[in-house]
């Protein structure tokens, strides 16, 4: 089927800022252009007091954390994904815990209570453990080091430029935030009303369902009905303070169900996130400050513009419906071609 001039500048456009801005790092690997290995991206600082991240986890800010564990496979012995498990860009204060994989420090690196890195450990900066021993494969650092005089292996003190994150938190956080509003000009393809306090989103059996919801839709129970074997969801939630306080979510809430790994809670206005919710799906949201200080569960990719609880992350990636990253251009040019073609309605939603 042929297509005319501007249909093709929109695929154009979309393949290029979905695919061709990514760093190397990030492997374009699904829909949002990143590895499905990286379980976290936090453009700002990151605070997790407790709780873990199950697969790879990087930061542009400062880090705290305290009793956490990355990238480990149950029993948690092992690297869940092999390469660099921990990647942070500014100053890492880091208090128990594991790193099963490479950390890479831009920053200084603070370290305490016999945190154990399974795995390299490369710092640009200053590497302070209070004389303890460091558990690690390997140590570098660029600035000064106060490791016990029986540290093995030995730190070698190298060129600080040598130490380099490989992400361009930056280009990301332009790239993402792109993407996060196009997402957010799809037309509706899904249809959602309130069924006593369930919020039901029927899905229709599309390829791709889209959902426009506000703040207030997702403090209820949710519903995901009519969902295909190649289905995927976008769910545009509007609004600048989102609290996701439901207390289920049906059809998408468990590992089994059909619908993991194909739903996306994407937040383009978002600046303020609360979560105290457990849900089976992916976030996108670029520009909030993510907060789970009361605890909370989310088995899928997570992107924020800065973290802070001591909540729990599964590695669900968003795969999507195809596994091929030129199958996943298609689909997303596909949706460029919708969104163009197609104006945008906000449905509101219908009490039964």
């Amino acid at each position: 089927m042929k297509r005319s001039l501007q249909q093709r500048l929109v695929v154009v456009w979309l393949v290029c800022v979905t695919l061709g801005a990514a760093p190397l790092a990030l492997a374009q690997s699904n829909p949002l252009g990143l590895s499905s290995s990286l379980n976290l991206l936090s453009f700002g600082n990151f605070f997790a007091p407790s709780a873990d991240v199950q697969g790879q986890v990087a930061i542009g800010g400062n880090a705290s954390i305290a009793g956490y564990t990355i990238n480990a496979a149950w029993p948690y012995t092992q690297a869940l994904y092999g390469g660099t498990a921990l990647t942070v860009g500014g100053n890492l204060d880091i208090s128990g815990g594991a790193v099963f994989g490479n950390t890479v420090v831009g920053g200084s690196l603070a370290v305490a209570n016999g945190t154990s890195f399974h795995g390299s450990v490369q710092v640009a900066g200053n590497l302070s453990t209070t004389s303890n021993w460091l558990s690690a494969t390997s140590i570098s650092y660029g600035g000064t080091s106060n490791l016990s005089p029986w540290q093995s292996p030995v730190a070698a003190k190298v060129d600080p430029t040598s130490v380099q994150t490989g992400i361009n938190f930056a280009a990301e956080r332009q790239r993402l935030t792109s993407l996060s509003q196009s997402f957010d000009t799809l037309a509706n393809t899904g249809t959602s009303y309130m069924q006593d306090s369930t919020l039901v989103l029927n899905a229709n059996h599309a390829n791709v369902a889209v959902f426009d919801l506000t703040a207030v839709d997702v403090t209820h129970n949710m519903r995901l009905d009519n969902f295909g074997p190649d289905t995927t969801v976008i769910l545009n939630v509007l609004g600048q303070s989102v609290n996701f306080s439901a207390g289920g979510y049906q059809n998408f809430n468990l590992a089994s169900d059909l619908a993991v790994g194909h739903v996306l809670f994407n937040l383009p206005e978002a600046t303020q996130v609360s979560f105290v919710s457990g849900v089976y799906a992916s976030f996108l949201a670029p520009l909030a400050q993510f907060s789970t200080a009361g605890g909370g569960f989310i088995g899928g990719q997570v992107v924020v513009d800065s973290w802070s609880g001591k909540g729990q992350v599964n590695s669900n990636p968003f795969i999507a419906a195809v596994p091929e990253p030129e199958s996943y251009a298609m689909l997303l040019a596909g949706m460029g071609l919708m969104a163009y073609t197609l104006r945008r309605r906000r449905s509101g939603v219908a009490t039964f």
